[in-house]
C-alpha cells in the first residue's frame, strides 16, 4: 500500500477527493432542488370547479373568457367559479395589491349576470353596468363590481368569486332563435400597488 501511495502525488490525490466531495454536494443539491415553478395550487369549498384562475403578482390587467355555448333557458343559474390569487406555487407578489374585477360580454342573448363572493352567495357585488358599440356596430355590456379587494403580500392568498348567469325561462318559447349562439364573456382584474 505505501508503494501504491508513494507513486501518486499526494497534492494531486487531495485535489481529486475535494473535486469528489464538491461533485457529490452539488449533485446533492441538484436533485434535492425544487424546480417546480409553475405548480398551482387552490383552496375552496365552492362546488363549481374554478373555469378562470387568475394570478396577479404585479401592477397591470389580467384578463380571460369564459365561452356560453349550448345554453338553455332554465330556472336554475348556470354558475361559473373563477379565483384571484397572489401566488402561483412558490412565485409570490412583492407588494401589497388592490384589484378590481369588470366583466365585458357580448349582448347575442338575453342573460342576466350576478358575481358573488365565494362566501356569501346572498349578495351581488355588481355595482353598475353601461353599454358600449364597436366599430362594426355590436353591442358590449360592461358590468363593474363595488369597490376594491385588497392582497397583501406577507401571505399567500387566494379569492375565489361565482358568476352567476341566468337565462329566464321566458325564452323557452323561442329556442331556434338562441340556436348556436355564443355568447362571450371576458374578465378583466385590474391591478394596482396598495399606497
Amino acid at each position: 500500500m505505501k508503494e501504491l501511495l508513494s507513486r501518486f502525488d499526494k497534492k494531486l490525490l487531495l485535489r481529486l477527493i475535494i473535486l469528489s466531495c464538491f461533485i457529490i454536494v452539488t449533485l446533492l443539491i441538484i436533485r434535492n432542488y425544487r424546480f417546480t415553478k409553475s405548480k398551482y395550487e387552490t383552496i375552496t369549498d365552492v362546488k363549481i370547479k374554478p373555469t378562470i384562475a387568475f394570478f396577479i403578482a404585479d401592477v397591470k390587467s389580467y384578463n380571460d373568457s369564459i365561452k356560453l355555448e349550448e345554453i338553455v333557458p332554465r330556472s336554475e343559474p348556470y354558475l361559473y367559479s373563477f379565483t384571484v390569487s397572489n401566488f402561483k406555487g412558490e412565485e409570490k407578489a412583492n407588494v401589497d395589491l388592490t384589484y378590481n374585477i369588470e366583466f365585458i360580454t357580448t349582448t347575442n342573448m338575453p342573460l342576466e349576470y350576478k358575481l358573488y363572493k365565494e362566501d356569501d352567495l346572498n349578495h351581488d357585488i355588481t355595482s353598475s353596468t353601461s353599454y358600449t358599440t364597436d366599430s362594426n356596430g355590436m353591442y358590449y355590456k360592461h358590468l363593474y363590481i363595488d369597490g376594491v379587494s385588497s392582497l397583501k403580500y406577507n401571505a399567500k392568498s387566494t379569492h375565489t368569486y361565482v358568476l352567476s348567469v341566468e337565462f329566464p325561462e321566458i325564452y323557452k318559447d323561442n329556442p331556434v332563435d338562441y340556436s348556436g349562439v355564443v355568447e362571450l364573456i371576458e374578465v378583466y382584474v385590474h391591478a394596482e400597488q396598495e399606497v
